[in-house]
């Protein structure tokens, strides 16, 4: 009996599960929801009997919230929020409409209102009120308003492409907006080393970009700068110093190692026995130590005025464990056997000990970025 209930429900409603959701969302009030749904159920039957009666409700229902929001938007005098508020709603009208004329099915059964010439309405006034505001706060002359006219000019291009002089306005606020900060120096002092130090440039450089990125920062090395006549805002120094690198050192030790493990019993009739097993491990280590520090210094271009000064040290050492063992292996610990069966290999030259301290130096450094540049 139930199983015969279950299938006259499916064969009522073909898209069940389907029917279910789009009641669901009428139910629980979100009716735009509901009628996209609705019409998307008709899509893919157009005789789907519960899709077919909410429709109607969930259209009147929505239009109904959509115009109530409208109208509450345009009362008392016109903020940039309220028409923005009004163009989303008559957008979502228009959505509707244009969703029904797509369905023969949902054009069948309501009679969408086409919003064209109100939704054009709205975009010219959006366009209007958030262009006068750019102006207004491009006039204040500082850098925080300059961001503001940006996003508002961009706000008036989105509702009305090209509206007047709004592409160039967004090009100025833009550049009003930015802060240049141009890479001045970079000095590697390696005294005597031999070490490509080539990479640092590209790091330092890839690394505040990607930082100041949606921060209204542009970074540029200095000939760049000098080329494209960048306005610089900013002078950031850096200069990497103390670099040292020690030479290899080779020392030996031991130590003894024990575990109790159990030992299969020889009969079937006996428990198996715990015993203690001993090893000794002889281990060789070398190690190579490194050091390095970089100091970064940010000033005002104008002023000479110093914004941020820091050091950032490093150190790193390679290192590397090779041994042997006498004794019984089942005492080794995975640790152990680690170092047992360890290879020798080279130990690193000056240029992979300068990656390694750089590493860490730029860890330190785009911590230290990020908040100087990254809000």
């Amino acid at each position: 009996m139930r199983l015969f209930f279950a299938l006259a429900i499916l064969l009522l409603c073909p898209g069940f599960f389907s029917c279910k959701s789009t009641k669901k969302l009428f139910d629980e009030g979100h009716y735009e929801r509901a009628y996209f749904s609705a019409i998307d159920d008709l899509r893919k039957n157009a005789s789907n009997t519960s899709a077919l009666q909410l429709l109607p409700e969930a259209y009147q229902q929505a239009s109904r919230q959509l115009m109530g929001a409208i109208r509450s938007a345009q009362s008392g005098s016109m903020t940039s929020e309220k028409i923005d508020r009004v163009y989303t709603s008559y957008n979502s009208l228009q959505k509707m409409y244009n969703a029904a004329m797509a369905s023969p099915a949902a054009a069948n059964l309501i009679s969408p209102r086409d919003y064209t010439r109100e939704l054009a309405d709205a975009a010219d006034e959006g366009a209007r009120i958030h262009y006068n505001l750019g102006l207004d706060l491009l006039d204040r002359g500082d850098k925080k308003s300059a961001q503001g006219a940006y996003l508002e000019f961009k706000t008036t291009d989105s509702y009305v492409p090209g509206y007047k002089d709004v592409r160039q306005l967004k090009v100025e606020a833009m550049d009003r907006a930015t802060t240049y900060v141009v890479v001045n120096t970079i000095n590697q002092q390696f005294g005597n080393y031999s070490v490509n130090g080539a990479f640092l440039e590209n790091d330092i450089l890839n690394s505040l970009s990607n930082i100041g990125r949606n921060y209204y920062y542009q970074f540029y090395l200095l000939p760049e700068a000098q080329s494209k006549r960048i306005r610089v805002d900013q002078f950031m120094d850096v200069m990497m110093y103390d670099i040292w690198f020690g030479s290899l050192a080779m020392n030996t030790y031991s130590y003894d190692v024990s575990k109790t493990i159990k030992e299969p019993s020889s009969s079937t009739k006996e428990a198996d026995k715990s015993i203690v097993v001993n090893a000794t491990v002889r281990v060789t280590r070398r190690i190579m130590d490194s050091r390095a520090a970089m100091d970064c210094r940010v000033s005002d271009a104008g002023s000479r005025q110093i914004i941020f000064s820091e050091r950032f040290p490093a150190r790193y050492t390679w290192e590397k464990l090779t041994g042997t063992y006498t004794g019984d292996s089942r005492a080794l610990s995975d640790k152990d056997l680690a170092i047992v069966n360890g290879v020798y290999s080279n130990p690193p030259d000056y240029n992979e000990l300068y990656r390694e301290l750089t590493r860490q130096i730029m860890n330190n450094f785009n911590s230290r970025m990020r908040q100087l540049y990254g809000r």
